[in-house]
């Protein structure tokens, strides 16, 4: 990602407009500039660049240097959004707490019978943690295949979130995995209940040939719920599958494999 045009479309995803991304990118480029430079490079009108400085300076990515009679305007490094963006993490987490006791508070009877099946689909990051933090309101255990080490892809500080609120309302949880190298670092690394990213026991994660089932991306069953992510794609995608009889079958085949599963900590 070296190109120009290729980090502004990158700086877009966050919120950036294209007027903005560029003139950033300008200010990084040159470390600081006038705001008649700025015009001039940027080749849009003055009003134009007043207004795309007042978002750039509420995303707290540029200051302002004022000298006598004219301003100069410096970059700041782009991490600095990170702080904006674990806030806003944050937010939607409470809200969907808040949606949750809501839930519990709001009884709407569908027009269906509990035979339907309804299917929710969900794509991006964002749509990952959702599905995952929909995971928390399972009331028995949750059996999950998983293809490990979902934190780099979901972002490390929601899974932190998500582990703590996994370990305050005591889940549990059934794992298989298939055997790697890493996989088994990763474990021996994050144990539990040590470490922060860690909410699995030991005795709770089994492992199984690939040539029996290869395992790509989470999928997680609890409840009526059949719910599955790919998190190593180019684009996340992941859905659930809410439908008593399906969940019922489905649990039944990782049982089945479960019994015939090695401990991981054979390995280890």
């Amino acid at each position: 990602m070296n190109s120009f045009k290729e980090i502004v479309k990158e700086l877009e995803k966050f919120g950036l407009t294209k007027n903005q991304a560029e003139i950033y990118m300008l200010l990084v480029g040159h470390k600081e500039l006038r705001i008649q430079e700025i015009v001039k490079l940027a080749k849009i009108p003055r009003s134009s660049v007043y207004a795309c400085l007042k978002g750039l300076f509420e995303l707290g990515i540029v200051e302002e240097i004022v000298e006598e009679n004219f301003k100069r305007i410096r970059p700041y490094p782009i991490g600095t959004m990170r702080h904006g963006l674990d806030e806003k993490i944050l937010k939607l987490q409470r809200l969907t707490s808040d949606l949750e006791n809501l839930e519990k508070a709001i009884t709407v009877v569908p027009p269906s019978s509990r035979d339907s099946t309804i299917v929710r689909y969900y794509k991006g990051r964002s749509g990952a943690q959702q599905l995952f933090w929909n995971s928390l309101k399972a009331k028995g255990t949750t059996y999950v295949y998983s293809d490990w080490g979902r934190g780099r892809y979901v972002g490390m500080k929601f899974y932190e979130n998500f582990v703590e609120e996994w370990r305050f309302r005591k889940l549990k949880e059934k794992v298989l995995i298939n055997l790697t190298t890493d996989t088994i670092e990763s474990i021996r690394k994050y144990t539990y209940p040590e470490s922060p990213i860690s909410r699995t026991r030991i005795e709770d994660i089994r492992t199984l040939d690939k040539k029996i089932i290869p395992i790509k991306g989470d999928t997680l069953i609890y409840d009526n719920i059949y719910a599955q992510v790919y998190l190593k794609n180019v684009e996340i995608n992941g859905f659930e599958i809410e439908s008593a009889h399906f969940t019922k079958t489905q649990r039944s085949i990782f049982e089945t494999l479960w019994s015939i599963a090695k401990p991981v900590s054979t390995f280890l």
